[in-house]
C-alpha cells in the first residue's frame, strides 16, 4: 500500500487506517526509538513511546505532506524527536537530590552520626556543584559514573565520539575538582 493510501485510508477509516500503519511501520519506528531511548528505558517504555509515535501521526495526520518526503521520512524524523524528547524527560527526571537521597539511603545504615552528617554535606557540595556544570559535562558524568556507562555507549547515545566523550569526561572532572575546591567541599 503507498503512502497516499495509507493516508486516505487514516482519513476515511481511522482504525483500519492506523492498522495499517503500523503493520507496515513498525518494526521501522521501533528500531529507531529502542536506538535512542535503550540505556534509559524499559522494553515496556520504548513499546509505550513507539505508540506514542503512532498516535501522533494520527494527531498530524492532515498535517502531513507527501510533496515534501515520503511517510517513512516522516516518520523516522518523528520518531527520533519524540525520543530525543523523552530522553531529556527522563534524564531531567533522574534529579540530583534523588541520586543524593539514594546516595543518603545507602549510608544511613552507618553507625556514627557524624559520619553521616559529613557525608551528606559532602554530597550536597557535590550536587551544588554538578549543577554548576554545562549540562553536556552534567549528562556526561552522571552516565558514567552513576550509570556506569563506558564511554563508547555515551557517545553512542550522545552523538559524540568515543575520544570526545573521554576528553569531556577528564575536563568535566577538572572543572568538578575545581568548583568542590574553591567551595572547600573537598580535601585536597
Amino acid at each position: 500500500m503507498s503512502d497516499k493510501e495509507i493516508l486516505d485510508l487514516l482519513e476515511d477509516d481511522p482504525s483500519e487506517g492506523l492498522r495499517e500503519l503500523i503493520e507496515t511501520y513498525s518494526s521501522f519506528v521501533y528500531t529507531i526509538v529502542y536506538s535512542k531511548l535503550r540505556s534509559v528505558l524499559a522494553a515496556d517504555d520504548i513499546e509505550e513511546m513507539v505508540s506514542f509515535v503512532f498516535s501522533r501521526v494520527y494527531e498530524k495526520r492532515t498535517d502531513i505532506d507527501l510533496k515534501r518526503g515520503s511517510l517513512k521520512g516522516y516518520l523516522s524524523t518523528l520518531a527520533k524527536r519524540m525520543s530525543i524528547d523523552e530522553y531529556r524527560r527522563h534524564i531531567a527526571r533522574v534529579s540530583m537530590v534523588e541520586m543524593t537521597d539514594e546516595i543518603a539511603a545507602v549510608t544511613a545504615d552507618a553507625t556514627d552520626m557524624q559520619e553521616n552528617v559529613e557525608r551528606r554535606l559532602a554530597q550536597q557540595a557535590l550536587v551544588d556543584a554538578l549543577k554548576r556544570l554545562e549540562q553536556t559535562d552534567r549528562d556526561v558524568l552522571v552516565r558514567r559514573y552513576y550509570y556506569n556507562q563506558k564511554s563508547a555507549e555515551i557517545a553512542r547515545t550522545m552523538h559524540m565520539s568515543d575520544a570526545a566523550v573521554r576528553k569531556r569526561l577528564s575536563r568535566a572532572v577538572d572543572k568538578l575538582r575545581t568548583i568542590l575546591l574553591s567551595q572547600g567541599g573537598m580535601d585536597t
